[in-house]
């Protein structure tokens, strides 16, 4: 009987433990080191995106949509289809993009203020992530309906840096779902990614703009749809 009585109270007192870790998001290095194993075994992928780019002080929102493909070691490319087909190829702090409706093209440096060179940056080496950020779990860590946990992101190499950047992670893929960039303002860009796939290859002619040649844009113009603002 007090074996029983023993076995009962270790089973009630694991089985708890076990039922109430289910409530909470896992350990911070167990999320980053499964995260890391999924895209290691892959050189590239593609993901449908949703971009809310929104600028506190001045009160404006934007909104992008179109095809995200990434390739390691740093070749990302966007294929906007709304508000307005571009192609956008970014590397580092730099872009070049492509208007295919009339032919036109133009490069420059991403504004400041668009502060999303850091979630470029952070696709193409995840590899390194526990080395170039300080990784934590923000206020809301676990979201149970979205099947999410969530990590904040700030520069561990340059403490400076004034931007953060919060991580949605599927929690049964481990792939990233969603992004949100903040800076010292708070003004923000949010990334939601779906139909999500691993690819084996893409062509380097992917991450090239070869069409007219290219002009250079004011910073204040940078990024996209430069056109409507001039």
């Amino acid at each position: 009987m007090r074996g029983l009585i023993a076995g009962l109270a270790l089973w009630l007192l694991f089985g708890q433990g076990i039922a109430s870790a289910q409530d909470r998001p896992a350990a911070i290095d167990q999320i980053v080191g499964k995260l890391q194993e999924v895209y290691s075994h892959h050189c590239c992928f593609k993901a449908r995106f949703d971009q809310l780019t929104v600028n506190t002080a001045m009160d404006l929102r934007d909104k992008f949509q179109g095809v995200m493909f990434v390739k390691k070691p740093g070749s990302i490319s966007l294929e906007v289809d709304f508000p307005e087909p571009q192609k956008v190829v970014v590397k580092g702090k730099t872009y070049a993009i492509y208007f295919p409706q009339d032919g036109t093209s133009a490069n420059g440096e991403i504004p400041p203020e668009m502060n999303v060179e850091q979630f470029f940056g952070f696709f193409t080496n995840i590899g390194n992530l526990g080395r170039n950020f300080t990784i934590t779990f923000p206020p809301k860590a676990l979201d149970k309906e979205e099947n999410m946990y969530f990590l904040e992101l700030t520069d561990a190499v340059n403490p400076s840096s004034t931007y953060r950047m919060v991580l949605g992670i599927d929690a049964a893929k481990f792939t990233v779902k969603r992004a949100i960039i903040y800076d010292a303002l708070g003004n923000y860009n949010r990334f939601d990614l779906t139909d999500f796939t691993f690819l084996d290859s893409l062509p380097d002619s992917r991450f090239e703009i070869s069409s007219a040649p290219l002009h250079k844009l004011p910073p204040a113009q940078g990024f996209y749809g430069n056109r409507e603002k001039q």
